[in-house]
C-alpha cells in the first residue's frame, strides 16, 4: 500500500479519557465537525469544502473502507486532517456471533489503527463507536491507547435519499444546527461521508450529495454564532505537516 503522502504532525495521543468525550475541546465556544464510515470518494469533496472554509475536522474510518480507498486517506491525512478509527467491519452487537466482547473490539481497532498508522504517519488517538454502543468499548479502547468518542448533535445524513434534493439539504443544516440550551457551547456535530453499516438502501442511504451541500451551510451558521472550528485534539485548523 506504500507509505503515507507527508511527514507526520508533531503531536502524541492524550491519555485515554475514562468516558465517553460528547463535547468539543478547547475554551470559549468550539464546535467539532466529525464525518464517520470513510474512506470513500466523498471525504475528498468534504475535505475540499473544509480546507476552503479554513476549519479542521475529524473523520471516523472504518479499517475496511480504508484497506478499500488507502489514496484517499492519504491526500486527506496530507491535508493535515485528524484520521480516527472506527472499527474495522463496523458491525453491530447483534451481527456478530459472541457479542462485542473486549477480544473482538480489540481485533478490530487494532487492525485498523495499525492500517491508519501506515497510511498516515500519524497516531490513531480516538474510536467512535458504531451506532454509539458502549459495550465494553472504554475498556477496550483505552487498551489500544484511544479514547472513545461520541456525539452531542446528529445531523441524520444518513436518512437522505439516493438523489440531490432541497428538502433533504435544509433538514441536514437544520439537524445540525440544532443544540441543547443547556449544553451548546462544545459540540460534537455528527455527519457521514459513506455508508460503513450493513442495512438495505431503503434504511440507510449510502447516498453523500446533500450532506456535501450542506456542509457549506453548516460552517456558515457556526461561525456566525461565534464558534471555533477544532479537531478532537484541540487543533483550530488543520495542523501543518512537517517538512
Amino acid at each position: 500500500m506504500g507509505g503515507p503522502t507527508s511527514s507526520p504532525t508533531p503531536y502524541r495521543c492524550p491519555t485515554p479519557a475514562e468516558s465517553a468525550i460528547n463535547s468539543a475541546p478547547g475554551t470559549g465556544k468550539t464546535v467539532a465537525l466529525t464525518f464517520d464510515d470513510g474512506a470513500a470518494p466523498a471525504m475528498l469533496s468534504v475535505a475540499d469544502i473544509l480546507r476552503t472554509k479554513g476549519v479542521t475536522a475529524t473523520f471516523f474510518n472504518t479499517g475496511a473502507h480504508d484497506s478499500a480507498n488507502p489514496d484517499v486517506v492519504r491526500q486527506v491525512a496530507s491535508m493535515g486532517f485528524l484520521i480516527a478509527n472506527h472499527t474495522w467491519d463496523h458491525d453491530y452487537p447483534a451481527q456478530t456471533s459472541s457479542g462485542w466482547t473486549v477480544e473482538y473490539l480489540r481485533d478490530q481497532m487494532a487492525r485498523t489503527s495499525a492500517l491508519q498508522q501506515r497510511l498516515t504517519g500519524r497516531p490513531v488517538c480516538f474510536f467512535r463507536p458504531p451506532g454509539g454502543n458502549l459495550t465494553n468499548v472504554l475498556t477496550a479502547a483505552s487498551a489500544e491507547g484511544m479514547s472513545t468518542v461520541l456525539w452531542s448533535v446528529d445531523a441524520r445524513d444518513w436518512a437522505q435519499p439516493g438523489q440531490n434534493d432541497p428538502e433533504s439539504v435544509a433538514k441536514i443544516v437544520e439537524r445540525a444546527t440544532s443544540l441543547d440550551p443547556e449544553d451548546d457551547q462544545h459540540p460534537i456535530v455528527l455527519m457521514h461521508v459513506a455508508k460503513a453499516s450493513h442495512e438495505p438502501e431503503s434504511q440507510v442511504s449510502s447516498f453523500r450529495g446533500n450532506t456535501i451541500a450542506a456542509l457549506p451551510q453548516i460552517i456558515d451558521w457556526y461561525a456566525d454564532h461565534g464558534y471555533r472550528f477544532v479537531d478532537l485534539l484541540g487543533h483550530d485548523a488543520p495542523p501543518t505537516p512537517v517538512q
